[in-house]
């Protein structure tokens, strides 16, 4: 007997679709350019959510979330885009370390350390950290 299948799940695989081939999704009856809109939507809600969150830690200007925007950037590109949960497990712990050196120390060493482990990362697992998780699926 199949699974049932929740809403999101549906949704999930749609954009997936989507994403692949957007003229094949179409000729499936997948509706491209609304399934788009929400999710460019729903992406710029969650920004708008984060920067309500960030700005009584940090300063209005027109690039505060620039240097956010490139930690988080490298986090995924350190994980490999491919795979979520290792993209999940190497923001946190990249981030956690970050955050606890800064601290402890000052925020410049907590930089200092994201960026060197990002770098390290890069130059063992050029493909990412989950490169082997992906020769596994």
């Amino acid at each position: 007997t199949p699974k049932p299948s929740s809403a999101a799940s549906d949704v999930y695989k749609r954009q997936r679709a989507v994403v692949q081939d957007r003229t094949t999704a179409a000729a499936l009856g997948i509706d491209a350019r609304r399934l788009s809109c929400i999710t460019f939507a729903i992406g710029s809600a969650s920004a708008g959510l984060a920067g309500a969150v960030l700005l009584p830690v940090i300063p209005a200007a027109p690039n505060m979330g620039f240097a956010l925007a490139i930690k988080g950037f490298l986090a995924v590109v350190a994980a490999g885009p491919a795979i979520v949960s290792g993209t999940v497990l190497s923001v946190l712990s990249l981030g956690s370390g970050s955050a606890m050196v800064a601290s402890y120390g000052s925020r410049v060493l907590g930089d200092l350390l994201f960026f060197g482990a990002t770098l390290l990362l890069l130059c063992r697992f050029p493909l990412g950290v989950t490169q082997g998780w992906r020769l596994k699926l």
